[in-house]
């Protein structure tokens, strides 16, 4: 299993993606209104694995992304960036 650690709403959870799955990409969105990232997991013969409501993955998780997490010059992601107070 390829897992990462992913900032959710309620705090840091592991999300796992089987191995047979050819890549894995990052891509920001609405769910419900709310910004956030999609994790997809897609292989050749079968249907996309998703996961929604992410606000961040672990910056030491993220060279197994086929691309890589939208962040600001301080690092912060930028779904993140987009809830905090200023």
């Amino acid at each position: 299993m390829t897992e990462f650690r992913v900032r959710k709403p309620d705090g840091w959870k592991t999300v796992s993606f089987p191995d047979t799955v050819d890549s894995i990409s990052v891509a920001g969105g609405q769910v419900d209104g709310q910004l956030c990232l999609t994790l997809t997991g897609e292989w050749e013969d079968g249907p996309r694995i998703v996961e929604t409501g992410i606000l961040d993955v672990n910056e030491s998780d993220e060279h197994l992304l086929e691309n890589t997490v939208p962040r600001t010059e301080d690092g912060t992601s930028v779904v993140l960036d987009r809830l905090l107070p200023e």
